[in-house]
């Protein structure tokens, strides 16, 4: 389904490279067993035939009369992957992207330098967007620049060297403060633990505001389970006070977690066990976004 967020005056929309990637629940939580009573573990959070997580790979653009950003950009087209669903992609990416009617952006915004969050921005190790700044915390590209980075990217395939470090060399990426204003209407919060450099986006429109939360939760069972981080976090227990911390303080606000269902927009509740999410259906327009047309 074709979607995107009415902000007012702003424009959240999803580029959706994957609207559904099966998991199995221990590679990413260690010995989780699904509660199978709990709304994490039902559709559309949930294959119950499979027995597996639903994931959405995806990356937003941030569009307004003015300025058009991208935040992060998912696997990318025809890249050497070692998990076979990211290997040799199409370009499902920029179809999507030119889809908008839009050829240029301001500004690319990494939340965090992971292969699912970083590819679309090069082809043929060639940055899609020249001269645009591509924003990034200086920790989070030192980490992965670092031995243990290199430790760590074994699993995946060296994406640094295809997807970020051309837009490094061709003098585009642009290291920021965690908490950095990095568009006339976003600006960053930090959430280091995922990763080093790990932020969330808080997107302002004239209607409302939705916070891009990233990894900082991956999947509902982090809703009920606020400690549970992923074997993937850097600092699982930092991943998880940050988490815990953006789930207190979310109110009524809207979160948009990169990997949550679609639409992946939502508030949380708290309940007795945990927190719920409510999709945020006034927020959310269904069909296809046409820049222009929206302008208009």
């Amino acid at each position: 389904m074709a979607h995107w967020f009415d902000l007012g005056d702003v424009a959240v929309v999803p580029l959706i490279e994957d609207d559904r990637l099966l998991i199995e629940p221990g590679e990413f939580f260690p010995g989780l067993e699904p509660d199978l009573a709990g709304w994490y573990a039902q559709e559309p959070w949930f294959d119950r035939a499979a027995g597996k997580l639903v994931f959405v790979i995806q990356s937003f653009l941030v569009c307004s009369a003015d300025e058009v950003l991208v935040v992060d950009a998912c696997v990318g087209a025809g890249k050497d992957r070692r998990r076979a669903e990211f290997d040799q992609l199409p370009d499902r990416w920029m179809q999507q992207f030119l889809a908008t009617g839009l050829r240029e952006v301001d500004a690319v915004v990494f939340t965090h330098l992971h292969t699912d969050h970083v590819g679309a921005v090069t082809v043929q190790r060639e940055p899609v967007f020249p001269e645009v700044p591509h924003f990034v915390v200086e920790e989070e590209f030192r980490y992965w620049s670092s031995a243990a980075g290199g430790a760590a990217m074994r699993r995946t395939g060296d994406y640094l060297a295809d997807s970020v470090l051309p837009i490094e060399q061709a003098g585009q990426l642009s290291f920021v403060a965690p908490d950095a204003v990095v568009g006339k209407h976003a600006e960053l919060v930090p959430a280091a633990g995922h990763t080093p450099g790990n932020v969330c986006v808080r997107v302002r429109g004239s209607a409302g505001s939705v916070l891009l939360a990233g990894d900082t939760m991956h999947h509902g069972v982090q809703l009920r389970h606020p400690e549970l981080s992923t074997r993937y976090c850097v600092a699982p227990e930092q991943a998880a006070e940050v988490r815990s911390r953006i789930l207190a303080e979310a109110g009524d606000s809207v979160l948009l977690p990169t990997h949550f269902p679609a639409p992946s927009a939502g508030r949380v509740r708290r309940g007795r066990t945990g927190y719920g999410f409510e999709f945020a259906s006034d927020l959310l327009r269904t069909g296809p976004f046409r820049y222009g047309e929206w302008l208009a």
